[in-house]
Order: structure tokens, then sequence, then C-alpha cells
């Protein structure tokens, strides 16, 4: 028995050394990973904080998206501009949020693209214009200064779904640079942000990536006109 009481001790013995060895290399590693990231030049260290807590940070990318599709329908509200008439064209922007069928992405980017100002207002062939570009043309053309900051919500909107891929890094940093962009344009041209009280739901689509669909239009100014 006595024997028994003694392996039991030293094998207590041995886990209790290997417990506190793994310890310290645990504690070796993490003080060797704060070295290496305090010794990163202080701006990048600024910008990894500035990414960590943005408030958009663990939203989904389609919660993004809709974030900019509320920019938007700010910046048409805020210049005055006719809401039904463009409401063709933020349906089908708000359709990547509830999309779920094969090749989602690349057909909401197809039909996007046709709309993009850079697209629609680069195409001088009005003889063989389709009339939904036509359409798309006659709008920009009449909403004058308010293009600047509608471009560029679009535009970018388009790119950060243009960068989405597989191997995206989680909550993509690229894509909030670039909603900072659209928001410091907003603000140079004086156009509120969406209330908080607006956006707040947005902040449930949480994901790393892309997210699962969720019913957009809830949140836009189209179903309040309804």
């Amino acid at each position: 028995m006595g024997n028994i009481w003694q392996l039991l001790e030293r094998g207590f013995m041995a886990g209790v050394v290997f417990a506190a060895v793994c310890a310290g290399f645990a504690g070796f590693f993490y003080l060797l990973y704060r070295l290496i990231k305090l010794m990163r030049p202080k701006a990048a260290r600024q910008e990894e904080q500035r990414i960590l807590s943005h408030r958009l940070y663990k939203v989904s990318g389609r919660g993004r998206i809709a974030y900019l599709i509320l920019c938007l329908e700010e910046t048409l509200r805020f210049y005055g501009q006719d809401f039904s008439a463009w409401e063709w064209i933020l349906r089908q922007l708000w359709s990547i949020t509830d999309c779920s069928e094969n090749n989602w992405i690349g057909i909401w980017l197809d039909s996007i693209w046709e709309l993009l100002p850079s697209t629609v207002l680069a195409n001088n062939n009005t003889e063989t214009t389709p009339a939904e570009i036509s359409k798309a043309r006659t709008l920009y053309s009449q909403a004058g200064i308010a293009m600047i900051v509608i471009n560029a919500v679009i535009e970018n909107a388009y790119t950060i779904v243009c960068e989405w891929s597989p191997n995206t890094i989680a909550h993509d940093p690229n894509a909030l640079c670039l909603i900072d962009k659209v928001e410091e344009t907003m603000n140079t041209f004086g156009v509120s942000l969406p209330s908080n009280e607006i956006i707040q739901p947005l902040f449930e689509q949480k994901d790393s990536s892309l997210g699962k669909p969720f019913d957009g239009l809830r949140f836009s100014y189209i179903s309040k006109q309804e």
C-alpha cells in the first residue's frame, strides 16, 4: 500500500512539474508576442486599434453593405432627390442582403456594375444604350453636386463586394477603410450619417465573412413609404 501512495505522490509531483513547465512556456510566448507587438511602428499599432474599435468591426459583409445603402438613402434625402425615382436602384442594391441562390455575388456585381456612375456616365453611345442605363444616366445628371457623395457610396460598396473571397481576412479591415472614406465624404458635404436608432439592428448581423441573408429592406426608407 505504501508503494502505491509513493507512486501516486511521484505521479502527482511529475504532473505539477509538467504543468509548471507548460505554464512557463505559455508565459514566455505571451511575453514574446507582446514584445513583438510593442516593437511594431506606433502608426501600425494605432491603425490596428482603430480597426478593432470600429463600430462595424464585428458586422457581417452584408451588414456593412446595408449600412452603406442607408448612407446613400440619407444622401438622397439630404439633397432632396425624388426618392421614388431612385427606388429601383436602391432595390437592386438591397438585394445583396437577402440573395441566397448560387453565384448570387456574381449576379449582384453584374447588375450593379451596369449602374455604377463611372460606367453609366462613360457610355456615350445613346443609340444602343438599354432603357435602364438611360434612366440611370438621367438620375445621375440631374443629381448635380449630390453625385459626389452618391458616387462615393455606390463605388465603394461595389469595391467591397468585389474584394470578397473565401480567404478574406476575418472582419476585413480594408472594407472598414472604404466605409470610413464614405463617411468622410458625407461629413465634408454636411450629410448626416444614418442615426444610431436606424442602424442599431445591423449590429446583430455578426459574422467574420459575408453573413447569413436577412431582410435588409426593413431598415430602408422604402419600407416606411409602403
